[in-house]
């Protein structure tokens, strides 16, 4: 805030004269007594937001049915701040966030040699999230591939999904012999997570941008790699949880000989949509997201606010 000026009345303007030689020969003195001290700054620790899932979760049988923030100073004395993470995510990743799909799973049923077609419902939920300085961990269960290859009822397993701060989405199946601890503890490489083939997706997303091998993007039929097929714009009413009505959304395909994988992903929300077909045996899942419940523990700064 500016302090506004305001010119001495004209009686006083004499009195002032005669006190300008002693201020001239006090002031070094007076700046020097006011000047404030020097305070050195005090680095945040980094937040880690995390509950232990391994213990406080039950299995649940799902059946049928970098940008660092700018900081600036007046001061001209250098200072030296301690980095630390600016949350900027596609997706609102904090613990207790979950996301409710409902479709159907169609399979070859070998007792009877029919295909059957199940009505299922299936829960994804944030479990435990790891801020590091350059990137987000998040642990998930119940992602939609668990359905493929199911009769309609599977048991959610984890999954390791990294957003890095230069917006590379990673996902990953959870081994399982993973340390969490040392996962915390910056122990853990993380080198065959952030493996190039195992990137889903890189935001801002463009219709034509390719992601995973890129021994395959030379490819004309955009198979064999994620794809982003097409950029809309849907309307989201029937999403039961969400405060927006319409929203931006990207089509990824990932297709191969034997199979093809579409998923519709809108930022700030997550995964709209889910479709998985094989192209011999009977094997296909559909899942469409009904309910989106996110957990607003920390500022969300992701790709748009639901």
């Amino acid at each position: 805030m500016r302090l506004s000026r305001k010119a001495p009345a004209p009686s006083t303007t004499a009195g002032v004269n005669l006190f300008l030689p002693l201020l001239v020969l006090l002031s070094p003195a007076l700046i020097t007594a006011q000047q404030p001290a020097q305070i050195p700054l005090t680095p945040k620790l980094n937040h880690v937001l995390s509950i232990d899932f391994t213990k406080s979760s039950t299995p649940v049988i799902l059946r049928a049915f970098d940008e660092d923030a700018r900081r600036t100073s007046t001061s001209k004395a250098p200072t030296t701040l301690s980095p630390e993470p600016q949350p900027d995510l596609f997706l609102p990743l904090t613990p207790g966030t979950w996301w409710l799909y409902r479709g159907t799973v169609q399979w070859f049923d070998p007792e009877t040699q029919k295909a059957v077609t199940t009505e299922v419902s299936l829960t994804t939920r944030v479990e435990k999230v790891i801020e590091k300085a350059d990137l987000t961990l998040a642990i998930i269960t119940g992602f939609p591939s668990d359905l493929d290859w199911s009769a309609g009822e599977v048991e959610p397993k984890p999954f390791l999904l990294v957003e890095t701060r230069r917006h590379e989405v990673f996902l990953d199946p959870v081994p399982p012999d993973v340390d969490y601890a040392r996962l915390e503890k910056d122990t853990t490489p993380l080198d065959k997570f952030l493996a190039k083939d195992n990137l889903f997706f890189r935001w801002p997303l463009k219709k034509g941008m390719k992601f995973g091998d890129p021994a395959q993007f030379e490819r004309e039929d955009n198979e064999y790699c994620w794809f982003v097929n097409e950029e809309l714009t849907r309307d989201l009413t029937d999403i039961k949880g969400l405060s927006t009505q319409r929203a931006t959304v990207f089509v990824l395909r990932f297709v191969t000989n034997p199979d093809d994988t579409e998923i519709e992903l809108s930022p700030g929300i997550g995964i709209l949509s889910y479709q998985y077909h094989h192209h011999g045996t009977v094997a296909d899942t559909s899942l469409t997201l009904v309910e989106f419940h996110p957990v607003m523990t920390l500022p969300m700064r992701s790709g748009a606010k639901p």
